[in-house]
């Protein structure tokens, strides 16, 4: 069973306001508090932290000093009670106010805008006839408005964030036992509460990188999408660089604050980038192989400097680090030298591996496998796929080639252990005649029954059913071509959300219920992340949790 909530994620009517050093939300008229929100419930503030609801409407606390016995008077400047309205009398745990009960339900008399009183039902308020009060009560007692119109809650500490109004606030579900504020009596925003089950560190890594290749397209042979036809081996699959070679001039590595300048360079912390020392010498303390070719790591400016200590960052400027965990933990190298004017900064190019399928999906690519995920992309990279061999074949080649009497052509043992009945291809007469009946253009393969030969129909579902296209000669002595479709395919990138700031996590996250798990592939998956929900509920639907894997 999932530990979530139904409707994760989802927004309150109306707009609200934050008010600082206030443990209340205030919404306008529109506002509608208890028909969606429920004691326990946790809100996302303006200022990207996470506040609890402790009560569905703002309860407004009268302390022992705004009790007048003698009148049966309580006293709160601008109540906004009217007569007749039903509250909760909350005793705050504390000394009940003789003369109520706690929890009891009363209504009120209203006074004035800071005065009432209350009566136990509400004909006896209109009368009206107020309940005696003869004690105090305690400092944290409080009455409560009953009723689903209320635009106002209590939240479980002060906003800590400036006055804001006109605020959409977004409702999650989050388990009861998960705690919100930090041991300094902060609360948590998305980022420092992480993931369940991942570290913050954890859930920081994928956003720049490639998480998948998928294949896409429109199929001709009955897919879903364009796998390609008659491969006779997997073709190579081509991702672009994240970005062209940048050259990291002298002036801009900076010894002092440890930092490297490239303007709106876009790193995320985490990030792993390539250094070239190119012809000169290397940065002092950036480790290098023979051929000059170092890693290194970024620390940008949404981590905290908790090592070794850098300038302010900023859009153009970050550190950087040896390993991702000394950047994630923002412990910067300290840069020794400046370098030479001919280094380099690259992105991780990232690799992939088509997979051929068998049977029905005899020379088709089914699948596509990252084997090295990459780095420091900031846009999904464009994918190529090899195109299938071509099959060439002289046609006439002494009236042997072309079987007219059976409409059949021989191929080579490759192409034909590569092709199904239905393939597409595209045929080509070269500068020679075709044989009468086709002609330059795309036909569909049927494999014929006897080894290496084939004949060609019209479309596919000809080809499927056995209707060839009738071929009256040999053609012209010379060669023509055949070659299958090349498949198509699409990156996209891991997950993570688009911008540095608290409130960017909202709406920008990838939506899942439950308790997650990550792996990083080996061997030839390396590097690729994969996030699984491991707890939900099969009815979860139409959810957008907000709470996922923050970038770094």
């Amino acid at each position: 069973m999932s530990s979530w909530g139904m409707n994760e994620g989802s927004a309150l009517t109306g707009t609200f306001t934050f008010t600082n050093g206030s443990a209340k939300v205030l919404g306008n008229t529109s506002a509608v508090l208890k028909t969606e929100a429920e004691t326990g419930d946790v809100l996302v503030g303006a200022d990207g932290k996470l506040y609890r609801i402790t009560k569905r409407s703002h309860a407004r606390t009268v302390a022992t000093s705004a009790v007048t016995t003698g009148t049966n008077t309580f006293t709160l400047a601008g109540h906004g009670f009217a007569t007749g309205d039903e509250v909760t009398y909350d005793a705050g745990g504390g000394t009940v106010a003789t003369g109520l009960t706690d929890g009891q339900r009363v209504f009120v008399i209203k006074t004035d805008a800071n005065d009432f009183k209350v009566a136990a039902t509400a004909a006896l308020a209109a009368v009206p006839t107020p309940i005696g009060i003869t004690g105090t009560g305690n400092n944290d007692q409080n009455f409560e408005s009953v009723g689903a119109g209320d635009t106002a809650c209590t939240i479980d500490r002060n906003y800590e964030g400036g006055t804001a109004s006109g605020e959409t606030v977004t409702r999650s579900k989050f388990p009861r036992n998960i705690k919100l504020t930090q041991d300094d009596g902060t609360g948590h925003t998305f980022q420092t509460l992480g993931i369940f089950g991942m570290t913050d560190a954890e859930s920081t890594a994928g956003i720049d990188n490639i998480q998948s290749v998928a294949l896409s397209g429109t199929s001709s042979i009955g897919r879903a999408f364009q796998s390609g036809t008659a491969h006779r081996t997997a073709p190579a699959v081509t991702v672009a660089a994240p970005f062209s070679q940048i050259t990291l001039a002298t002036a801009n590595v900076d010894t002092t604050n440890n930092t490297m300048r490239i303007d709106n360079h876009g790193f995320r912390t985490g990030t792993q980038l390539t250094y070239n020392d190119g012809t000169g010498s290397a940065i002092t303390n950036l480790t290098v192989d023979g051929t000059g070719v170092g890693t290194i790591f970024v620390i940008a400016k949404e981590t905290d400097d908790s090592g070794t200590t850098f300038g302010t960052l900023n859009s153009n400027t970050f550190a950087i680090a040896l390993s991702l965990s000394a950047a994630q933990a923002g412990t910067a190298l300290n840069l020794g030298s400046t370098g030479n004017a001919t280094q380099k900064i690259d992105g991780v190019t990232a690799t992939a591996t088509a997979i051929l399928g068998t049977g029905d999906n005899l020379g088709e690519v089914t699948r596509i496998d990252i084997a090295g995920a990459g780095s420091a992309y900031s846009s999904v990279p464009s994918v190529s796929l090899a195109a299938p061999a071509t099959e060439t074949i002289n046609l006439n080649a002494a009236g042997t080639a072309v079987d007219a009497s059976a409409d059949e052509i021989t191929g080579s043992s490759g192409f034909y252990g590569a092709i199904k009945t239905g393939d597409k291809i595209t045929y080509s007469s070269g500068t020679v005649a075709a044989p009468t009946g086709i002609s330059n253009g795309a036909y569909f393969l049927i494999k014929s029954g006897t080894s290496n030969k084939f004949s060609l129909a019209s479309t596919r579902e000809n080809a499927l059913e056995g209707t060839k296209i009738s071929l009256t000669d040999d053609g012209a002595d010379g060669n023509s071509t055949f070659i299958g479709e090349t498949p198509t395919a699409v990156a996209a990138l891991g997950l993570g959300v688009s911008g540095n700031t608290a409130l960017d996590l909202i709406g920008s996250q990838i939506a899942h219920i439950g308790w997650v798990k990550k792996t990083i592939g080996t061997g030839g998956r390396a590097g690729r992340v994969h996030y699984e929900t491991l707890v939900a509920a099969s009815s979860i639907s139409g959810d957008s949790e907000d709470l996922v894997t923050p970038d770094a």
